[in-house]
């Protein structure tokens, strides 16, 4: 069985800058997204938890057919998280994992 990936984006935030994140990741992550490894889905998942304390967490998880798509897509959303880091600041946080299936 080939190996399966999922990088995972998690974004936490204040509910009023919801539809400014949402917007971005259609317009910005999406595409490029796409651009890097052409064919590959991705899902978005509302994190629901009681310790969220009145913030939205929503994970990004984009497919990976093997490690080279993996690490394309690492390294080439590098430039676009950096620009997201000046536009949101510490308004809409995030961190990256990556799982890999196991069956």
């Amino acid at each position: 069985m080939p190996n399966k990936y999922i990088f995972n984006v998690s974004f936490y935030m204040d509910p009023s800058y919801f539809s400014k994140w949402e917007s971005w990741i259609e317009r910005e992550l999406f595409p490029l997204a796409g651009h890097l490894n052409p064919g590959n889905s991705h899902e978005v998942f509302e994190v629901l938890s009681g310790v969220n304390q009145g913030m939205k967490v929503f994970s990004v998880q984009f497919i990976c057919k093997d490690e080279f798509q993996l690490d394309r897509l690492q390294k080439g959303l590098i430039p676009l998280f950096n620009l997201f880091k000046q536009q949101f600041g510490e308004e809409v946080t995030y961190f990256e994992s990556v799982l890999k299936k196991v069956q």
